[in-house]
């Protein structure tokens, strides 16, 4: 039996462009444009003020950020723990893209060197060195008993998480699952990201953004789909010279998958030119679709925000006055050779 379709129904964030789907997607249409050359940070957030103050007194930037875009969601769309009836809790499954902890990792590891003992560290701050703590801080939070994943995967974090989320609906171990990516501005990452780049003159950006996704057979009456995930597919490109082949086939098989024919594409979000890969990822667009509209959204007032990157490529396509009723794709490269693609039909 064909497994049900997969379908995005709701989302949240916390980004740059302001506090709330809403407040971005405002912003993001007046035309936000950075104003300096400094990271991009989401304006007015603090941990404790937003989620206050009981369990969180060791929490890092980043899973406030996380918990509080979930739980965003959760509420918007009804299920949150008191109100949640459309799922059980062991329904609703979580999938979030992050880089490592770097910041945490750094300030711990210089405990150790710099206290009188190296065992002389903050053990409060333990957890914030493991890659899941956010998602599983939200999971604690928001009562979610489902299958709980992180995954680390750069520029492409957003693009394996949907992947790993939709295998995890279709293969029936959640019929919700909320799926998203986040990162957060610190001196570290802002110190690793420029010697990896060779000092890219892009600013660093934070953010969070989550989607409800569900099974095209359970979405409750009161929610109306707003894409479909019809085909995502991955590869590796060995070297720099080889990104806009390997990220055109990647493009066929997505077609070839979904049953689409390149013409039916109507526009594609590919990432911003980091590197210098933003114009190999324009050039397999081209070499695949022709001339197709290119949704580049508010790549500059987000920053480079890393894993988060093409979840906010994905709101661009939702959010855009332009992008209706038509299929839509999603392209991202990152500087160790992955490339991925996503194919979307925008209702």
């Amino acid at each position: 039996m064909r497994p049900a379709t997969t379908v995005i129904t709701a989302w949240e964030t916390h980004s740059p462009l302001g506090c709330g789907a809403e407040e971005h997607t405002r912003n993001a249409r007046a035309g936000a444009t950075g104003h300096d050359a400094g990271p991009r940070v989401v304006p007015g957030f603090d941990v404790r003020q937003v989620l206050g103050a009981k369990g969180t007194r060791s929490m890092r930037r980043a899973t406030g950020l996380a918990v509080a875009t979930t739980g965003r969601l959760l509420s918007r769309v009804g299920l949150d723990p008191d109100r949640r009836t459309a799922y059980t809790d062991e329904e609703i499954g979580l999938v979030l893209a992050t880089s490592d902890n770097v910041q945490a990792v750094v300030d711990f590891n210089r405990d150790s060197w710099t206290r009188a003992r190296p065992y002389d560290v903050d053990p409060a701050q333990a957890p914030n060195l493991l890659m899941n703590v956010h998602a599983g801080q939200c999971a604690i939070r928001h009562r979610l008993r489902g299958p709980n994943s992180t995954v680390c995967g750069s520029h492409l974090g957003s693009l394996l998480a949907l992947n790993y989320a939709r295998r995890l609906q279709q293969g029936g171990h959640a019929p919700a699952v909320l799926c998203g990516a986040v990162e957060e501005c610190s001196e570290s990452r802002s110190a690793w990201a420029a010697a990896r780049t060779a000092g890219s003159p892009a600013p660093l950006g934070e953010g969070c953004v989550v989607f409800l996704l569900e099974r095209g057979d359970r979405v409750a009456d009161s929610r109306q789909p707003l894409a479909g995930v019809l085909a995502l597919e991955f590869g590796f490109a060995p070297h720099d010279g080889a990104v806009t082949t390997v990220l055109a086939d990647c493009l066929r098989r997505a077609l070839e998958r979904a049953d689409v024919s390149p013409g039916r594409v109507g526009w594609v979000a590919p990432s911003a030119a980091v590197d210098g890969r933003g114009e190999d990822e324009r050039l397999a667009v081209k070499e695949v679709f022709g001339q197709v509209p290119l949704v580049s959204g508010a790549h500059d007032a987000l920053g480079d925000t890393e894993s988060v990157s093409a979840a906010f490529r994905i709101v661009d396509l939702l959010t855009d006055p332009d992008v209706v009723d038509g299929v839509a794709a999603v392209t991202a490269t990152d500087a160790e050779g992955r490339v991925g693609c996503a194919l979307l039909r925008i209702r």
